[in-house]
């Protein structure tokens, strides 16, 4: 018996000694980026290109003033100055609900796909609650590709533009943006 509890103590010894098993990635001490951003968004809901559409509604949409219940896909340019002809530097893309049955506030599930200059091919995913009669309003960024990968952050957003023709407004976007090195590398596949 005591020779069996001998080797049972090596054992149990011996595999406290062997090395960790070998992840998946490499990790890194060095801190996380921060990038700060900002763009302009234009909203085209009216007129002969608009880049939002309604696709759902429910019976309270066109009765509650908040207009609950409707329910929106957009494909909007997004520049890096206010005017229309500015850069180009891409497209917010998604979905967008009236999600409140007392005031107009949007819940936003949007894509940011970045199409030209620096960013190109990265993207920021954004997630939140947008009450747009507030001046100011903040939604979480939660996640990114490519120069993104892993990011978090904010996005506080403020009308710019209401047109009064309702065919085009403008929303001014200032992004904090935490995220890992674009150079991070991963171990290669098995």
């Amino acid at each position: 018996m005591a020779k069996l509890n001998t080797l049972i103590l090596v054992i149990l010894i011996s595999s406290l000694l062997l090395p960790p098993p070998q992840t998946e990635s490499k990790q890194s001490d060095e801190k996380r980026k921060v990038t700060r951003l900002r763009f302009y968004l234009h909203d085209f809901i009216g007129g002969d290109s608009p880049t939002v559409w309604a696709v759902a509604r429910c019976n309270l949409t066109d009765v509650l003033p908040s207009k609950f219940g409707k329910f929106l896909v957009l494909d909007n340019l997004v520049t890096s100055g206010l005017d229309l002809d500015s850069p180009e530097v891409g497209r917010l893309q998604g979905t967008v609900g009236q999600a409140d049955l007392h005031e107009s506030a949007l819940v936003m599930v949007l894509n940011l796909v970045f199409t030209m200059g620096e960013y190109e091919g990265s993207t920021l995913s954004i997630l939140g609650r947008n009450p747009l009669a507030r001046e100011v309003r903040e939604v979480s960024i939660v996640g990114g590709t490519a120069a993104f990968r892993m990011a978090t952050g904010y996005i506080l957003t403020s009308t710019y533009f209401k047109d009064p023709a309702g065919v085009c407004n403008v929303y001014e976007y200032d992004a904090v943006v935490y995220h890992a090195d674009r150079n991070v590398l991963l171990l290669p596949r098995r």
